[in-house]
């Protein structure tokens, strides 16, 4: 698959989102209940349209990643319980679209971080997916892939 990164200049958009702390081997199943914890509770109020699944990774320490699992929401989410208001990050990404299978999305993260230095960017350590809708009968979901950036 071919990708072809850009930089793009993103505004902070609302989510409602729990928080985790855990190892990229872990995180397939951690995500998936934590999106459903989520969906739950913005079904007890007005909060839609809503403009994607996120997962939102703010730094990794020694293999630990700190993440907030949620959903891009159309207006500021109050919280409810576990689930809390946060918005994405503003400014410089390098974005990636992938369009393949699902669980081969790890090859955008390689082509976004892999272009920043040709792209005159520094990475912060900061990055996120936004999950498009599961497409079942071609078993794709298209992923935005950001890397929050810096001028180098």
């Amino acid at each position: 698959m071919t990708y072809d990164p850009v930089i793009a200049t993103v505004a902070a958009q609302p989510i409602a989102a729990v928080t985790a702390r855990l190892r990229p081997e872990h995180l397939g199943h951690v995500v998936f209940n934590a999106l459903d914890s989520v969906h739950a509770a913005l079904r007890a109020g007005d909060y839609g349209p809503y403009w994607g699944d996120v997962v939102l990774c703010e730094g990794e320490d020694d293999g630990v990643l700190d993440l907030r699992i949620g959903v891009g929401v159309a207006r500021p989410f109050p919280g409810l319980g576990k689930v809390g208001a946060w918005t994405t990050p503003d400014g410089e990404a390098v974005q990636v679209t992938h369009l393949g299978a699902y669980s081969e999305r790890n090859l955008a993260h390689e082509a976004a971080r892999d272009a920043a230095a040709r792209l005159g960017r520094r990475l912060t350590g900061v990055h996120w997916e936004v999950h498009g809708p599961f497409n079942l009968e071609a078993r794709t979901r298209p992923t935005d892939v950001f890397y929050e950036a810096t001028h180098a």
